[in-house]
């Protein structure tokens, strides 16, 4: 926010350089990021006279001109040619920097010096406003009111005698959003109070009521609205010490209400909007919601379609404002306007940040209601505003403010123990000490206690809702520099920090095995994050519609990569993720954090071909089976041998097949192929495959420490065998029974064909799996294995429902 030092020093004096301003201003919290002293633009410019004008004895389009400057008559070649005697004009003196070259193309800056122009001596130059930077017209040169003195720094006749300050107000301190809020800092600096501007109004005996009327119909959002009548306004442009001071906080004059109305928020903090009152059907205010989808023109000329929760200024009979936001087209203050109804309500800050940012709309106004305007400002800005408009526009303010107030506010009170302020600070303050502290920021304490204050938070102050915050108000006003470090800490080189380092091997795996990472933010748009199949957590205050849910799985934002991907002309993706999942325990209350899950897993995604087209290279696309392979590869990197796969049919989850996998018992994910109709909810096309594994899982399971055994001295047997089964008993199932009843002679088992058809019925499939024996001691004969293998036959046989096919 741009904060010019003269109006500052309206409310309170003080006498500091720019470079003092902005340290002290920094160490009470108060950033200044930057400042522009305006009055060194014009060094060495002054108000000149022209006493004498003669043509140049060797140019006809030049004068010779002798010009009072001050203190001295200067001789200046000038060759502009509306120049004349008896001008006040602007003199750049010898060493002046000019702003603007008008002859150069690019107007780069140039400096005054003592020259001879066609064989005359000049001592300096006449500007155009082009020249001064001030405007485009460089058909002459400038002048000036004749009431100017010669001698005058230029930069006090234009007002410019200003540092203006780029303050980065943060966004828990809404109070100093305005001069006033800034100056009650710079007063808790030189240890003074501010002096509010001194509001006199001469009101008519018409009373505002007979004129107008408020109606409040939605309290929550609008819990204050005041107003003033003005009659037989004169809209005109504005006086130049309002033009100059709107100018040097970068607002750019309009006329002299809405301009006020400008004025009024940059010195208050408060907004406020000037409606034409004969405008207003009925002459009534009636603030309610919108209509969902009803259409509305701002005062920008563009037509906003509005949501139900739109909070809405109407009169009798249309909406003329969205509040706190911005005005209508159908009220706004024009060259006839006469009749003004001034507005200087309350709204609630939620609210307004929603809509601010549904419509895309960012004003001054809602940039302040948003991070919460004081609800006991609106009658100060409102009669200020009423009496410059008076002194300004010639306004007749009638009889009594219209403040339709339902539930008045109180300040809050907060109970603040010493020890506790002490304790946190590494300070030892008396109580007195305390609330004197306090007091300088109008934070008024009653003593509770020898231990106990009880202070009560002034409205401004919309950030102080605890005890901790008060405590850090009274360090920001004692002084951080003065606080002693006493805390002292070390640290021991010379023993290993260890750290987790389970996920850069998995991330160092995965790269290795060609995976590219991606990142994505846990926020998603509320429909993205219900694909997740799991009722998402909603953000209370979202930044904006794409942002307003935790995700419940890492699919869908990965989905939305592989869109961006493919929409570039990248199809074949190897993607990795490791990010959280955020879900809410079943029938939990939602306001409590405790009953949040947060949980970390892996993302492995695989779409495209299976590998590059290359000659003698049959060209495919990967599958399921590929994916499959890459899980197990992971697993074994970390050790996690004992796992298992389990097959399930169900369309309601994400993958389709949907393949758990457990990890030495425990659930630690699934992978599959992304159901078409979440895939085609994100514009995706393509088959891709996904694997989401719980990081958990898997680094509670890891062996960190391998095993060898040496390779098999004796040699391997194997056999095939094919079993006829229901056509739903799973394959897993069987293989399950095999590998158990097998041991300790059976080191393998592997499916490789299933078949369905008439060869084996309508209700019947056939697996077949090839099954690897082996000994550690000895070289198995015949009768070994056929003893493992009947056994497993008859098991499967038993369990499975089976029969062997020969």
């Amino acid at each position: 926010m741009k904060v010019s030092q003269k109006w500052l020093k309206e409310f309170v004096d003080f006498q500091m350089t720019p470079e003092q301003f902005t340290e002290e201003l920094s160490m009470l919290g108060l950033e200044v990021e930057s400042y522009e002293d305006l009055a060194k633009k014009y060094n060495n410019f002054v108000v000149g006279e022209v006493l004498q004008k003669e043509k140049h004895p060797k140019a006809d389009r030049l004068s010779f001109c002798k010009v009072n400057v001050g203190e001295k008559v200067l001789d200046i070649v000038c060759g502009a040619p509306n120049v004349a005697a008896g001008q006040k004009v602007c003199v750049a003196l010898i060493g002046a920097l000019i702003p603007h070259d008008q002859h150069d193309p690019e107007g780069k800056p140039f400096v005054i010096t003592n020259a001879k122009i066609r064989g005359v001596e000049s001592f300096g130059m006449l500007c155009s406003v082009c020249e001064l930077d001030l405007g485009d017209d460089a058909s002459g040169i400038l002048v000036l009111d004749a009431s100017a003195v010669p001698g005058t720094p230029l930069a006090d006749y234009f007002g410019m005698n200003d540092v203006v300050y780029e303050v980065g107000i943060t966004p828990n301190r809404a109070d100093c959003l305005s001069h006033i809020g800034v100056a009650r800092e710079v007063g808790v600096v030189v240890n003074k109070k501010i002096t509010l501007p001194n509001i006199e109004l001469k009101e008519s005996a018409v009373p505002a009521t007979d004129i107008a009327s408020v109606e409040i119909l939605d309290a929550k959002r609008c819990p204050r609205y005041s107003a003033r009548v003005l009659r037989n306004v004169k809209i005109a442009p504005s006086p130049k010490w309002l033009q100059d001071r709107l100018t040097s906080v970068g607002i750019r004059s309009i006329n002299n209400i809405v301009d006020v109305t400008n004025y009024v928020l940059m010195e208050t903090g408060h907004p406020l909007h000037a409606f034409d009152l004969d405008k207003l059907a009925g002459r009534k205010i009636i603030v309610k919601t919108a209509s969902e989808g009803q259409k509305f023109v701002t005062l920008d000329s563009k037509e906003r379609t509005l949501k139900s929760d739109t909070l809405m200024i109407c009169d009798g009979e249309k909406p003329v404002a969205i509040g706190g936001v911005m005005g209508g087209e159908n009220t706004e203050i024009s060259s006839t306007t006469t009749n003004v109804l001034l507005e200087a309500a309350f709204f609630n800050s939620a609210n307004i940040r929603r809509t601010s940012k549904y419509l895309g709309l960012s004003t001054e106004a809602a940039y302040r209601f948003e991070r919460g305007a004081d609800i006991d400002m609106t009658i100060i800005a409102v009669n200020r505003a009423a009496q410059l408009m008076q002194e300004l526009a010639g306004a007749e303010i009638l009889n009594g403010i219209i403040d339709v107030y339902p539930e008045k506010q109180e300040p809050a009170k907060i109970v603040v123990r010493i020890p506790r302020v002490n304790s946190i600070i590494g300070v030892s303050l008396t109580q007195n000490q305390i609330i004197s502290l306090l007091e300088k920021i109008e934070l008024i304490s009653v003593v509770k206690s020898n231990d106990e204050l009880l202070v009560t938070i002034p409205n401004f102050r919309t950030d102080i809702t605890e005890e901790i915050d008060v405590i850090e108000e009274v360090a920001r006003v004692f002084g951080y520099n003065n606080i002693e470090t006493k805390t002292h800490a070390s640290i021991d080189f010379t023993q290993t920090i260890r750290t987790d380092r389970f996920q850069n091997e998995i991330r160092d795996y995965l790269i290795g095995a060609g995976f590219h990472e991606i990142l994505s933010i846990a926020l998603r748009q509320e429909t993205v994050a219900r694909l997740g199949g799991v009722q998402p957590i909603k953000v209370l205050n979202p930044v904006s519609a794409e942002m307003e849910a935790l995700r419940t799985s890492l699919i869908p934002g990965a989905l939305q990569v592989v869109k961006h991907n493919l929409n570039h002309g990248v199809k074949d993706l190897r993607l990795f993720e490791i990010g959280n999942v955020f879900t809410l325990k079943n029938s939990a209350d939602p306001l409590n954090h405790e009953n949040y899950h947060e949980e970390e897993r892996l993302l492995v995604v695989l779409s495209g071909l299976h590998q590059t087209a290359s000659y003698g290279q049959p060209v495919r696309k990967v599958d399921v089976l590929d994916l499959k392979g890459e899980v197990s590869a992971l697993l074994s990197k970390f050790n996690l041998d004992n796992y298992r796969f389990i097959y399930y049919d169900n369309p309601k989850t994400l993958t389709d097949p949907r393949i758990d996998i457990e990890i030495n018992g425990t659930y630690g994910g699934f992978f599959g192929k992304t159901q078409k109709h979440i895939a085609h909810a994100l514009d995706v096309e393509e088959e891709v495959f996904v694997c989401e594994l719980s990081v958990s899982a898997m680094r509670n399971a890891w062996v960190r420490e391998r095993k060898f055994s040496p390779l098999p001295k004796f040699p391997s047997v194997t056999r095939d065998l094919a079993f006829t089964v229901d056509v739903a008993t799973p394959q897993q199932s069987i293989e399950d029974v095999i590998r158990k009843v097998g041991r300790p002679l059976l080191q393998n088992v592997m499916l490789f064909d299933m078949y369905i058809g008439q060869q084996t019925g309508a209700s019947k499939k056939s697996v077949a799996y090839t099954m690897e024996f082996q000994a550690a001691d000895h070289t198995l004969i015949d009768d070994e294995v056929d003893a493992a293998v009947k056994k497993i036959v008859e098991a499967v046989q038993q369990q499975c429902d089976a029969v062997v096919r020969s």
